[in-house]
């Protein structure tokens, strides 16, 4: 007596096995398929129920609708994490899979030691009157309002201190993380506000919160050449 089987049979149609199939199975591909069906990679599944057919269609379909790039985006930034740890806690290493993650991640260590920056509890203790009952706020509510940001360090946000004045942000702020492009990764907003700017005179922009004209400015032109 054989052993049933635990997964469905599969089998990949290697190349010029596609024209092999039936006509109407061809045309029944063809008639699903987004693009021309015959240069579309195939795997056949087979199933002994129609249960087991329902089950691999809903994991097919999950996995098809999953945005691949936002997967790929969170597993670079974990990765940049890992590595950020090491540089701060004077680690070597050895070899690094891909040099940018290294020189990203270098960056970033080199950004957290020399630019002062606050914890959610530390920005709470600045406030005058009786605090928050929420540990994280008033920064975890002026963040999801965009009047700051943070960056991520291990589990914690971190807030650049130029952002607050007299213990509440800066009106500058908001204007331009309002113009800054939405696709802008925390760490990006950061460096943009501490790197010399062409459009500032050379100055950063977090050294002229004060023009905040000039600044939406800058975040306009953030496509074009700098000048100078």
């Amino acid at each position: 007596m054989t052993a049933s089987k635990e997964i469905p049979a599969t089998v990949e149609l290697k190349s010029g096995e596609y024209e092999k199939l039936p006509v109407e199975i061809q045309d029944l591909l063809e008639e699903n398929s987004e693009g021309k069906a015959a240069d579309l990679k195939w795997v056949l599944f087979g199933t002994n129920t129609i249960a087991d057919h329902k089950v691999i269609t809903r994991v097919a379909n999950a996995y098809l609708s999953m945005d691949t790039s936002k997967i790929r985006a969170q597993l670079r930034e974990e990765r940049i994490n890992k590595l950020l740890n090491f540089y701060l806690e004077g680690e070597t290493r050895a070899e690094v899979e891909l040099e940018l993650e290294r020189d990203n991640a270098l960056l970033r260590a080199n950004y957290l030691k020399i630019t002062e920056s606050y914890t959610a509890m530390q920005i709470r203790s600045f406030q005058s009157g009786e605090p928050p009952k929420n540990p994280s706020d008033p920064a975890a509510r002026w963040k999801r309002e965009q009047r700051i940001f943070a960056v991520p360090h291990g589990n914690i946000d971190l807030f650049p201190a130029f952002q607050i004045q007299d213990g509440t942000p800066h009106p500058s702020i908001k204007k331009v993380l309002k113009h800054l492009p939405g696709d802008m990764s925390a760490w990006q907003v950061a460096f943009w506000f501490s790197s010399d700017n062409g459009w500032l005179n050379g100055k950063s922009p977090k050294d002229r919160l004060n023009a905040p004209d000039d600044l939406v400015e800058a975040v306009v032109r953030l496509n074009d050449s700098a000048i100078g």
